[in-house]
């Protein structure tokens, strides 16, 4: 897709109808052809530009390149235990940097490391501002925003330089910054380094001869060989994927688009989250139910509990004081009787009435007196009981006039039975 790169020469400065600002521009592909590019100012700007073309409406495809006489680029240490309070001590640390109130100016930086050097880039918010709104009047919103040096190679004891006519834009491992040539080697013999790389331009006999002997100077080209124009070795340093700091951050981050695809997805992805949430409502409200259930449950066996021990005071676990009161036998009797009365208690209907309850320990039967309210309910807590793998026989069922009175005897095995 096409990429948009201006980059600004002067400040960009409010007129009644537009802004007094020029600027170079190129459009460019992905493989690297220019489309067109040139020099202008605000009207030729406007005239370029179709904010309603499709890829101009995507703020990554559009590059704003701001030289370096604009942007003071730093390197300093941060105190902090994590990257949080390395972010909030950052603008305290580089306010020794900076000539005017650090609150007028909009402090960038690249990723913040504990115990790194943080590199970081300041401009002038009202710069950045005008700039901006300049942008916005033409109907475009850039992804990006870069001080030039951010797009010069560079390794640590090196030094990489970009001339251009009487302008020299210096890079190190630390630092960046833009000088005057006929200052340039004072520049150069300022800073430590072995190597110095010119990436765009060239330096005249007298320049190379005046520098020490020690450094040693490479030109580096580009695969492409070199560009005509400044902005366009600047557009193809971009391409090349230069890790570089973007200005936009924080509030002046840009917005993205919403994706049509994601517009078109939309109403499935909204009826998708309401089934969603009808589900967690469902399991909810089931999770509720099921314990409704188990406080019904233990409610049961523990009247049932008190049935049979009435005199018991207080009832905090059936089971242990169940095994309690039969004196924890280990013959198996209790066992068996405790898992008849237990199983028994879980499957009766809280409508189910306890008449009288004994326990055969030589034959291992519980022989239940119940008062239930119909054959069917009865019918049901035989197969309830069976399926848990105890014999049932209903010695006697009749109807009366509460219910059907019925006599069980439940064993550990399965005997078979005979219906009412």
């Amino acid at each position: 897709m096409a990429k948009l790169f201006i980059r600004f020469l002067s400040p960009a400065l409010p007129s009644e109808e537009s802004y007094q600002v020029r600027s170079e521009w190129a459009i460019t592909e992905d493989s690297g052809d220019v489309r067109a590019s040139g020099e202008t100012d605000f009207r030729g700007l406007s005239d370029l530009i179709d904010p309603t073309t499709d890829w101009l409406s995507k703020p990554n495809n559009i590059i704003v390149i701001i030289p370096n006489g604009y942007v003071l680029c730093v390197s300093c240490s941060v105190p902090g235990r994590n990257v949080g309070q390395i972010r909030r001590a950052l603008p305290f640390v580089v306010e020794e940097f900076v000539t005017t109130d650090i609150d007028h100016m909009h402090l960038a930086s690249g990723e913040l490391k504990r115990g790194a050097p943080a590199r970081c880039n300041l401009i002038e918010r009202t710069l950045l501002d005008n700039w901006l709104s300049c942008l916005e009047q033409l109907g475009i919103r850039p992804g990006y925003m870069i001080a030039e040096a951010e797009l010069l190679p560079v390794s640590a004891g090196q030094m990489t330089l970009l001339l251009d006519d009487d302008e020299a834009v210096i890079r190190t491992a630390d630092e960046a910054a833009s000088v005057d040539r006929e200052n340039l080697l004072l520049a150069l013999g300022a800073l430590e380094a072995n190597s110095l790389q010119v990436v765009y331009g060239d330096l005249t006999d007298i320049e190379r001869g005046q520098l020490g002997p020690e450094i040693e100077v490479d030109k580096l080209r580009l695969p492409d060989g070199d560009p005509e124009t400044r902005l366009l070795y600047l557009a193809a340093a971009w391409r090349q994927g230069e890790p570089a700091i973007n200005l936009l951050q924080g509030r002046y981050q840009a917005k993205q688009p919403i994706n049509p695809t994601w517009l078109s997805w939309r109403p499935a992805a909204a009826l998708a989250a309401i089934w969603l949430l009808v589900a967690v409502i469902g399991m909810a409200v089931q999770a509720f139910y099921a314990g409704y259930r188990a406080d019904q449950l233990e409610a049961s066996s523990e009247a049932l509990y008190r049935e049979i021990f009435p005199g018991e005071r207080r009832v905090t676990n059936v089971r242990r004081q169940m095994q309690a009161r039969l004196g924890d036998r280990s013959d198996g009797a209790a066992s068996g009787f405790i898992a008849q009365l237990a199983a028994l208690g879980v499957e009766l209907e809280p409508s189910t009435g306890v008449m009288g309850l004994s326990y055969t320990e030589d034959r291992g039967e519980l022989a239940a007196d119940l008062l239930i309210p119909g054959y069917e309910e009865l019918d049901r807590l035989k197969q309830r009981l069976g399926s848990e793998g105890f014999g049932v026989e209903i010695t006697s069922a009749e109807q009366q006039e509460k219910g059907v009175r019925a006599r069980l005897r439940i064993s550990d095995q399965q005997q078979g039975g005979q219906g009412a």
